[in-house]
């Protein structure tokens, strides 16, 4: 009586890449809504970009939620 080879792969595993989180924090003691909170209440996005030193990138969402 033959026997049944069975045929075995390596098994395909993928493993999953790291995650990398990135949090931006310039270490002034604000907090990014605060930093938000002055561009709403009339203040520069610069101004308040250099004071509290966020990107004007994340501050502008603030002035264009403003404007609306």
């Amino acid at each position: 009586m033959a026997r049944r080879a069975r045929l075995s792969w390596p098994e395909e595993r993928r493993q999953a890449s790291e995650v990398v989180v990135r949090r931006v924090d310039p270490g002034r003691g604000w907090t990014l809504e605060q930093a938000r909170d002055l561009v709403r209440q009339g203040y520069s996005v610069e101004r308040v970009a250099e004071r509290t030193g966020f990107p004007p990138q994340m501050l502008k969402v603030a002035e264009v939620a403003a404007d609306e």
